[in-house]
């Protein structure tokens, strides 16, 4: 049961939280929301847009009862992570899909010459029913953004919570039927992989996950036989750059706050930093100074529940780049057969490239120094690791915004860690195996929907309707040289040519009548 804030009544009540679907009746449940799904299609977007916004009233009436079960031992966190962001991004489609999902007619540039009088019009429409595989760390903001997406342009969606998180989602999905939201129109099937396998194979019209690059290879493998488009946001290794001009007490502030931030169990928490030889030491003097205060604060601790296959990766890679000549400047390798309390993040440093604990996707507080010669040295070592979620660049407005164009990511942060990426106009699109297509902003909710291109063309003077003629050949000569000349003299000087071509084949076809 779930105690909410009813639109309705105006006061406090208990609602039942909405059913999980089975793994043996997905093809029921899909049967049911595609049929909810072709009735919400047909609803005009403003009012679809409507429905959200009451949810995101409700929602933020009960935003204490939405954090609590998330799971997560600081609620303000919580709040600050998931629910807020949630919020914001219903608000955005509030403000933006409109114009983000109109109707477009195509400009007239670029059209052929012999298609002229022909009009374009672009026309988004919904995709069907998409499944939505949520993941573990955070199963209420990520999940649900694309919900709210995949209903805003149209769609009914299967939602697959990760393991052990299915109740955020049917809090979710509690509040949303309470705003409005058609029964059966979304289904939350049970947090088993044999759930989302499941959902595939009876055939959903997209796949949406946010996982890690090995639940990303599971799913791509069954996706490899049928034609079923996907998105995939996946793990990250990501890089932070410390230009010269960087200030490094505000970098060592932006890496413990990315450190610690739900238990460094975020894919854009920084792993690599990237620092010429001469500031690292100023940097890790500034990096322990600001873990000192954390500590006297009484804030130093790190605290999550992590798998025991993170914490057995976590002792090899470390284990391995120790013996490859990396220097642990603090922390201690986590027992596997406890729950770890982690005192002090791991700190490495005179890592390398190549080492595994620099090419890895690793949910736990892990950062590895690497020692470069200058920017150029610091982009080709970055190169090396397989992951391009994002990035983040620490250094002078100009000399940051230079470097960022130059990095291998999807998003990169400027002078600043994590938080800006909050902002519900930014897209994330992983790159290699950080995953492919965009999730969120306007870019997501386009992916969100398929474009009919309705061409309307001129109600006369349909030549290729035509018996072919023996003017055609230097006709269609002609036409090429004048579309397709170098410059302007040139398509004036052969125009006359082009004009009488046309001539002859007109009169040939007049006497062909």
């Amino acid at each position: 049961m779930l105690t909410v804030a009813s639109a309705s009544s105006g006061g406090v009540q208990t609602e039942p939280l909405a059913g999980v679907v089975s793994s043996g009746n997905v093809s029921e449940a899909l049967a049911e929301t595609r049929r909810v799904q072709r009735e919400w299609a047909a609803v005009p977007l403003r009012q679809r847009l409507r429905v959200l916004r009451r949810m995101r009233l409700l929602m933020a009436e009960n935003a204490a009862v939405l954090a609590a079960g998330a799971g997560r031992a600081a609620t303000a966190e919580t709040l600050s992570a998931e629910v807020l962001p949630l919020l914001d991004a219903i608000r955005y489609l509030e403000r933006c899909a409109v114009r983000v999902l109109r109707e477009r007619r195509v400009r007239r540039a670029g059209r052929p010459l012999w298609l002229w009088g022909t009009r374009i019009i672009s026309r988004p429409e919904p995709l069907g029913v998409v499944l939505v595989i949520g993941p573990a760390n955070y199963p209420l903001f990520l999940p649900g953004v694309q919900l709210l997406q995949a209903l805003a342009a149209g769609n009914g969606v299967l939602l697959k919570p990760a393991p052990e998180c299915a109740g955020p989602m049917r809090q979710l999905l509690t509040l949303a039927l309470e705003a409005g939201l058609p029964v059966g129109l979304v289904q939350v099937l049970e947090d088993t992989v044999s759930s989302g396998l499941e959902a595939i194979r009876c055939g959903v019209d997209k796949v949406l996950l946010t996982g890690s690059a090995s639940t990303g290879r599971l799913v791509a493998e069954r996706l490899a036989g049928v034609p079923t488009p996907c998105v995939m946001e996946l793990s990250g290794c990501d890089a932070v750059f410390v230009l010269a001009d960087a200030d490094p007490e505000l970098v060592a502030d932006c890496l413990w706050f990315g450190l610690r931030l739900n238990g460094s169990r975020t894919c854009l928490a920084p792993r690599r930093v990237f620092v010429r030889a001469e500031q690292a030491d100023s940097l890790l003097k500034c990096l322990r100074n600001r873990m000192d205060v954390a500590q006297h604060r009484g804030g130093v601790k790190v605290t999550a529940q992590w798998p025991a296959d993170v914490l057995v990766r976590v002792r090899r890679v470390v284990t391995e780049a120790l013996q490859q000549g990396a220097v642990l400047r603090s922390g201690r390798l986590p027992e596997v057969n406890e729950k770890p309390i982690v005192e002090t993040p791991i700190l490495l440093d005179f890592v390398r490239p190549e080492m595994a604990v620099a090419r890895e996707d690793l949910f736990f507080p892990v950062l590895s120094l690497l020692r470069v010669r200058d920017d150029e040295d610091a982009l080709r070592q970055s190169a090396e690791c397989p992951y391009a979620l994002a990035a983040t660049v620490f250094g002078s407005p100009r000399n940051a915004l230079r470097i960022a164009g130059r990095v291998d990511a999807g998003t990169v942060v400027l002078n600043d860690m994590i938080a800006a990426t909050a902002d519900p106009r930014v897209s994330f699109e992983g790159r290699h195996a950080s995953g492919f297509g965009a999730t969120r902003g306007a870019e997501g909710l386009l992916q969100l929907v398929q474009i009919k291109q309705i061409i309307r063309t001129r109600p006369f003077f349909r030549p290729h309707l035509e018996d072919p003629g023996p003017c055609d050949a230097e006709l269609l000569e002609k036409l090429i040289r004048v579309e397709h000349a170098s410059w302007l003299g040139q398509r004036l000087w052969h125009l006359p040519g082009l004009i009488r071509a046309a001539w002859q084949q007109w009169k040939w076809r007049q006497k062909q009548c």
